[in-house]
Formats: C-alpha cells, sequence, structure tokens
C-alpha cells in the first residue's frame, strides 16, 4: 500500500454509509487495487437517524430562499461532510475526500498524492473533477508538478471528489450556520466562506453512474406562489452579484491565464 512520507500529513478517507457495502466493496477494490491507504467515514442517513448538525439547518430560510425545504437525505449528506471537516481540523492532516459513488483515474490520482509533497498550503480546496456547470470560466493559477491549479468563476455544484486542508477546512465550519443549502452549494459559495473554488487539470475522479443517488429531494409542489418566487429571484440574483464582487477581488490575487475550451 502507498503510504504518505513523513512531512505529507495526508489522509484519503470515503464518506459512505454503513448500509452501502456494493458502493463500498467496489471503490475498496479500486483503492486496494491502487495500493493507496484510505479509510472510510460512515455518514449520516438522514431518513433514519439523527445528527446535532440537524440543529443548524433553517428550514424558514430556505423555504424563503428556494421555496422547497432541504430533504432528510441532504441534511444528512452535508452533516457527513461538516464532520469530516470536523476531523481535519481536529487531526490537523490535508484529507482527500470520495463519495463512495466515484470512479478514479490510478496512475492520475497516484501522480497527485506525489504532488503534494510541494503543494503550497494556501491552495486549500480543490476539486478533483471537472467543473461542467454552464457559463463559467476557468484560469490557470499555478502549475504543481504535472498537474494545473484552475480557478473557477462559478461553482461545480458537487462535492464528489475533493482536496482539503485544515485551514478551508476550518473556514468552511466557521460560517456553516445556519443550513439552508445542500453541502454542495454551500461549498462553491466561496464570496461567503471565503474559500476560493479552485480545481486541478488534469482532473481524474468522475461519478459512477451505475449508482443512484441515495439522497433524495423533496417532490415539487407545482407553481409557488408570486412572493415566493420573488424572494428566489432577489436571492438569485443577490448571489451573483456577491458572486461577481467577489471574483473581481480574486483577479487581482490570482492572476492567470484564461483556459479555452479546447485547452480544458
Amino acid at each position: 500500500m502507498i503510504g504518505f512520507p513523513d512531512n505529507v500529513d495526508l489522509k484519503v478517507v470515503v464518506l459512505t454509509l454503513p448500509h452501502s457495502e456494493d458502493r463500498q466493496g467496489r471503490i475498496r477494490n479500486a483503492l486496494e487495487e491502487a495500493g493507496i491507504d484510505f479509510e472510510f467515514v460512515w455518514g449520516v442517513d438522514g431518513r433514519k437517524e439523527r445528527d446535532p448538525v440537524f440543529d443548524l439547518y433553517d428550514q424558514s430560510k430556505r423555504l424563503r430562499v428556494r421555496g422547497n425545504p432541504l430533504s432528510a437525505g441532504q441534511l444528512g449528506c452535508f452533516a457527513g461532510h461538516r464532520n469530516i471537516w470536523a476531523r481535519c481540523v481536529n487531526e490537523n492532516k490535508r484529507y482527500v475526500v470520495f463519495e463512495d459513488d466515484i470512479v478514479f483515474v490510478q496512475e492520475t490520482f497516484k501522480a497527485f498524492l506525489k504532488t503534494l509533497e510541494i503543494m503550497p498550503r494556501h491552495f486549500g480546496c480543490l476539486r478533483l473533477f471537472k467543473n461542467k456547470t454552464r457559463n463559467h470560466q476557468e484560469y490557470e493559477v499555478a502549475r504543481v508538478g504535472d498537474f494545473s491549479i484552475l480557478r473557477y468563476t462559478k461553482g461545480p455544484m458537487s462535492s464528489m471528489g475533493y482536496y482539503l486542508t485544515p485551514d478551508a477546512a476550518r473556514k468552511f465550519l466557521d460560517c456553516v450556520s445556519p443550513i439552508f443549502l445542500p453541502v454542495d452549494i454551500y461549498m462553491d459559495r466561496y464570496w461567503v466562506n471565503d474559500v476560493p473554488c479552485l480545481g486541478i487539470s488534469p482532473a481524474f475522479v468522475s461519478h459512477d453512474y451505475k449508482f443512484e443517488s441515495i439522497i433524495g429531494y423533496e417532490p415539487k409542489t407545482g407553481r409557488r406562489p408570486l412572493l415566493n418566487r420573488l424572494r428566489r429571484e432577489l436571492f438569485t440574483l443577490t448571489e451573483r452579484i456577491r458572486r461577481f464582487i467577489y471574483n473581481l477581488r480574486l483577479e487581482k490575487k490570482y492572476r492567470g491565464k484564461r483556459l479555452l475550451a479546447d485547452e480544458r
């Protein structure tokens, strides 16, 4: 198995639920085949159990700005990631966090792990998959080994695989309350949590579509009242303005080359 050098304070963890044995078996086989040390971290099944993180959920705010509640599965997913952030801080170790329904490119992952010996600490959170959201731009802000560090002007809306430092985990924890958005959208709100939205190229993580999501979503209840729709649109507009202003700040901090589609 690949152990990490003494100067690389790193842990690879896989977030899973105790009953997801098929998912665990598949990713265990993949990581063991790659010779990578890892640890399963038990998540929270919000449909069957309660976590103290749920006390941070503000349903009234959620309804005001989005018009529908978070599902029990979404709350459980948030709790699982939040608990990992707390462990990252408490152990003072850098983490690579995988959800249990991902696949990875073995050789690229191992190359990334070796690169962490020289990874600057100010790159606090790196998404390890491609950003497929529409209308975003990518800027190459650094080269570390064989990898490009990318700054995104819009988050990738996923938490399936990421690299995390204790400093970034602490920032996520410091402004986690109130909870009113899914965990991936919360991570994308860098203008709130002050963790710039960064990725890498080449990316090496993707979703395994053989597994259906077990998060679950609240069913739609038909057309929302006009006031609710106005509140939702106002919240969306405010978020875009705040993101735009923060991006201007990041352009000064992370000056880099804008990448075109054929360069990604």
